[in-house]
């Protein structure tokens, strides 16, 4: 059963929309205020094609929050087939996204299952937090090498015990590479 569906409305996305955040920073970080930034490293190899990191990632934040069954995705309209679903429309700059709901566990695979209604690959969802924004997670699109967390500072303790030697605390908006160095191994 697809439990990732449509949001009802754009509330659940206003936090995100302020005019005083550089859309980069908001795709990159998501939105500011946060005790604690963590940029958490996505998997050199992943088995199959799927980041381990991330479900690792969210399944530790689902124990951070009061509301794991009710938490948002934004997913970046561009990403999948034409066309897209109907969603409430996330009107980021340069990143319009579409706005779903469902528990955190299911929220790994929102964009397949918000697209398609069934999981056929992988794909990393853009923004997600749950209801009581005890954190967020962000993934820019474009990214392949870390994806980072706003959230409580035992929150990003328990992600580091999770993902040994894959977090790393930042400040909101420090630049970080996008792309993998072909030169290292």
């Amino acid at each position: 059963m697809n439990e990732v569906r449509p949001a009802a409305t754009l509330d659940a996305a206003q936090w995100l929309l302020r005019s005083d955040v550089d859309w980069w920073d908001l795709v990159r970080y998501g939105p500011p205020g946060f005790d604690v930034y963590v940029r958490v490293a996505f998997a050199q190899d992943p088995a199959e094609g799927e980041d381990p990191a991330l479900r690792r990632a969210l399944a530790t934040l689902a124990t951070y929050t009061a509301t794991p069954a009710t938490a948002y995705a934004a997913i970046w309209e561009g990403w999948g087939g034409d066309p897209p679903p109907e969603a409430p429309r996330v009107l980021i700059p340069h990143r319009a996204m579409l706005l779903f709901t469902g528990p955190v566990e299911v929220l790994r695979d929102a964009p397949y299952l918000g697209w398609y209604g069934s999981v056929q690959g992988y794909q990393e969802p853009h923004l997600v937090w749950p209801e009581d924004r005890a954190w967020c997670l962000a993934c820019e699109v474009d990214e392949e090498v870390e994806f980072t967390v706003g959230c409580s500072v035992d929150a990003s303790q328990a992600m580091a015990r999770a993902l040994p030697g894959g977090v790393r605390r930042v400040q909101y908006g420090e630049p970080a590479p996008l792309y993998r160095n072909p030169a290292q191994p």
